[in-house]
């Protein structure tokens, strides 16, 4: 990969976002982090070699202020960018009967209006670069749930806007591919299996370096066609 691709990775302080980071940085590329905790996002950046670095940005992805700022922020650094990859997202359960309506909003404006905002608003850096996106889904698509509604219904709607903007972003030059991970030995799966009482077996799971390869895999396949979705699982039964 060659060192002047710039990538941006959402969500890359922990999991997948942090491996997928490192994966980029190890491949050559330079990568610019955003995370919403300053001290994980400080120590993601430690584990990348400075001549990798191409910046770090604070933002809630909840709050469109800091979407806003993180998008200024984005175009005053970089002329193009060559790939923006949505990692981050939020999780939660929802109770049976429950009313309650800001964990959802909270699930919606992160898994959804955020990687929207972003899209639109760097699609003319991705433009310049000729550049794709990647975004983080999850197998939960394809399986039934207990008290993930919401969240489930987060996911369909992400699968619904890169289908609704895949027209516009091709016709720009810019790839957009789904990767649906299974079960990944994350610190969000650990608390899915404390939640649960079952036992978590990271070991039996995908890993999240395993995914960061798939996802930069997916940047460095050739020009002349586009991998739409992506669907990994373990081979373990557990």
């Amino acid at each position: 990969m060659s060192r002047s691709k710039i990538v941006i990775v959402t969500g890359a302080t922990s999991g997948i976002g942090a491996a997928t980071a490192r994966a980029f940085s190890a491949a050559g590329a330079g990568v610019f982090l955003v995370g919403r905790n300053a001290q994980k996002l400080a120590r993601a950046a430690r584990r990348i070699p400075r001549r990798r670095l191409a910046g770090t940005a604070l933002a809630d992805l909840g709050s469109v202020p800091d979407v806003m700022q993180l998008l200024a922020t984005i175009s005053r650094q970089f002329r193009s960018i060559d790939v923006l990859v949505h990692a981050a997202g939020e999780y939660s359960w929802t109770e049976p009967g429950s009313l309650e309506t800001d964990g959802f909003d909270l699930l919606f404006d992160v898994n959804v209006r955020a990687p929207y905002l972003l899209t639109q608003g760097v699609m003319p850096l991705l433009a310049r670069g000729k550049g794709q996106i990647i975004f983080l889904n999850s197998s939960v698509v394809r399986s039934p749930g207990q008290g993930i509604a919401a969240f489930k219904a987060t996911q369909h709607a992400v699968q619904g806007l890169v289908e609704g903007l895949r027209r516009d972003l091709n016709q720009r030059g810019i790839r957009v591919s789904s990767l649906f991970p299974g079960r990944v030995a994350t610190p969000r799966m650990r608390r899915i299996y404390a939640k649960h009482k079952q036992a978590y077996r990271p070991a039996m799971l995908l890993r999240a370096d395993d995914v960061a390869k798939v996802v930069v895999a997916l940047s460095e396949l050739p020009r002349r066609f586009e991998v739409t979705d992506v669907h990994l699982r373990s081979l373990s039964p557990y």
